[in-house]
C-alpha cells in the first residue's frame, strides 16, 4: 500500500541519486550508510516501486527512480531555502570550510587569498588540503576545490565550476645557465640544452605554439622530473631549462633569478576553476567565500593581468 513519502527518505534518495553510492550519500548526509539504505528501502515501500538498482560497485536508478529524482531535488532546494532564511538572521560568517588544491596553486595563488579571508572573517575555520591528485568535492567531502582543467574536463551535474581565469606554462632558465650555454634564438636551438621536464611533456617532442603555428620540437639532454618545486630549484641553481606555470615564477622574474626562454613561443595554456558541490541557494558562508576568493585568484594569474592590461590600452 502506498503512503505519503517521508521527507527524510526523499532527501536520502536525493543524496544517493547525486552521489551514486551509499557510502558517498552517507557522507553528504553525515550519517551511516546503513541509515541511507534503510531510508531507501522505506521509500520504495512508501512509493510502491523499486527506485534503485544495486550492484557491487555503484547504484543506478530505475525508470521510477529517474522520474522521482527531480521532485526529490526540489525538496532539497526547499529545505535549503528554509535554512537560508534562518541563516539570514545571523550576520556572522562562521564555521568550518574545507578547500583543496594542488601544491603549486596553494603556494602561489590560493594560500595568500585564504590568509586574507581568515583575517577578514575570524569566525571561519579554514582548512586547506594540498593534494596533487584529482579530487571530487562530493566524494571527498570538500567545500571547494581550485583545480586545473588542463588534463581533464569538468562535466558533472553534481558540481558547479566557476572560471577563475587562465594559466600558462612556459620555458624558464637562470641567467647563469644561459650565460654558460649556446644562445637560444629558435626552438631548434633547444637540442643543445638540458631540459628538466616530465616524460609526458616531452613525448613526441616538446610542444610549442606561436600564434597559429604549432611545433613539436625534438630535444637533446633530458632530466625527467614530475615535482614542480624541485624543477624550480634546479632551474634556479642553473641546472637546465624547465617548464613552469607563469603564476609560480613572478617573484623569480622580478628578482632576476629566472629568465623566459623563447618568449614568443608558448608551451601550454589552460583554465583554472573554482569547483564546489551544487547547492541552491548558497549559504552566506559559501557566497562570502566565492565573492572574496574568486577575484583574488583571478588577479594572481598573470594571464588575467595581461588580458586586463590589453583591455585597458584599447579603451584609452
Amino acid at each position: 500500500m502506498k503512503t505519503m513519502p517521508s521527507p527524510d527518505n526523499l532527501l536520502a534518495f536525493d543524496a544517493l541519486a547525486r552521489a551514486g553510492s551509499f557510502t558517498t550519500a552517507a557522507d553528504l548526509l553525515d550519517c551511516h550508510k546503513s541509515l541511507v539504505s534503510a531510508r531507501i528501502k522505506e521509500l520504495e515501500r512508501e512509493m510502491g516501486a523499486a527506485l534503485v538498482l544495486r550492484t557491487t560497485r555503484k547504484v543506478a536508478l530505475t525508470e521510477a527512480g529517474e522520474r522521482l529524482r527531480p521532485h526529490a531535488a526540489r525538496l532539497r532546494e526547499t529545505v535549503a531555502q528554509a535554512r537560508m532564511a534562518v541563516d539570514e538572521t545571523q550576520s556572522d560568517v562562521e564555521g568550518p570550510l574545507t578547500v583543496s588544491t594542488t601544491s603549486s596553486l596553494a603556494q602561489h595563488v590560493l594560500g595568500p587569498a585564504l590568509s586574507e579571508l581568515a583575517a577578514s572573517h575570524p569566525g571561519l575555520q579554514l582548512s586547506l588540503e594540498v593534494n596533487n591528485r584529482l579530487q571530487d568535492p562530493v566524494a571527498d567531502v570538500l567545500d571547494f576545490c581550485l583545480r586545473s582543467a588542463r588534463s581533464h574536463a569538468i562535466h558533472d551535474d553534481r558540481l558547479v565550476a566557476r572560471l577563475a581565469g587562465y594559466a600558462s606554462e612556459n620555458l624558464y632558465a637562470s641567467p647563469a645557465y644561459l650565460a654558460r650555454h649556446p644562445a637560444i634564438r629558435q626552438p631548434a636551438d633547444l637540442a643543445a640544452h638540458r631540459l628538466l621536464v616530465m616524460e609526458s611533456e616531452q613525448r613526441g617532442g616538446l610542444k610549442l605554439t606561436r600564434g597559429e603555428q604549432l611545433l613539436s620540437q625534438p630535444t637533446g639532454a633530458l632530466f625527467y622530473l614530475n615535482d614542480y618545486p624541485l624543477r624550480t630549484h634546479l632551474a634556479l641553481k642553473g641546472h637546465g631549462i624547465t617548464m613552469l606555470a607563469d603564476y609560480a615564477v613572478q617573484s623569480h622574474l622580478r628578482d632576476g633569478e629566472l629568465t623566459r626562454v623563447l618568449p614568443e613561443w608558448h608551451c601550454d595554456y589552460w583554465p583554472i576553476y573554482l569547483v564546489h558541490p551544487f547547492r541552491a541557494p548558497l549559504t552566506r558562508k559559501y557566497q562570502t567565500f566565492i565573492d572574496f576568493v574568486l577575484p583574488r585568484v583571478a588577479a594572481a594569474l598573470p594571464e588575467n593581468q595581461m588580458a586586463q592590461a590589453g583591455r585597458a590600452s584599447i579603451t584609452r
